[in-house]
């Protein structure tokens, strides 16, 4: 695994959302500093993935909201991958908590980065040209 960098891709030009993007990469990249430390901790994992999935959960409400306000017309559609998400993340979760392994661990790391990197570049990048200049 490797720590996600930020670049010029992954900007959806709203501030608010691309500060959002950017917290969720750092604990993305805070999870994946656990996991390649020497000695793995369940614990130190697990109060990431806590402050990880509030703050995934706040900011697709602050997205969603932004996308009602500017009348996206893709809203129902990209409301419902949010939702299909957090579900997978939260299966994901409890899989660790049940069994808290390096091996779990990793699956949920990898999941919400793949997921959220492309979920980045392919859908929230379409908000653009509606958000742009719009204040949350």
């Amino acid at each position: 695994m490797s720590a996600i960098a930020w670049r010029r891709q992954l900007s959806v030009g709203q501030p608010a959302i691309d500060d959002d993007h950017k917290h969720l990469i750092a604990y993305l990249n805070e999870l994946d500093a656990a996991l390649a430390a020497p000695h793995f901790q369940p614990v130190r994992v697990a109060k990431i993935l806590v402050k990880l999935l509030e703050y995934t959960k706040e900011h697709f409400a602050r997205e969603e909201h932004m996308m009602q306000v500017v009348r996206y017309p893709k809203f129902e559609e990209h409301a419902k991958r949010h939702r299909d998400a957090v579900r997978a993340v939260s299966e994901l979760s409890h899989d660790f908590s049940v069994e808290p392994t390096h091996e779990n661990a990793a699956k949920l790391y990898k999941f919400t980065a793949d997921w959220l990197v492309r979920h980045i570049i392919m859908e929230d990048t379409q908000l653009t040209p509606y958000v742009r200049g719009v204040w949350a």
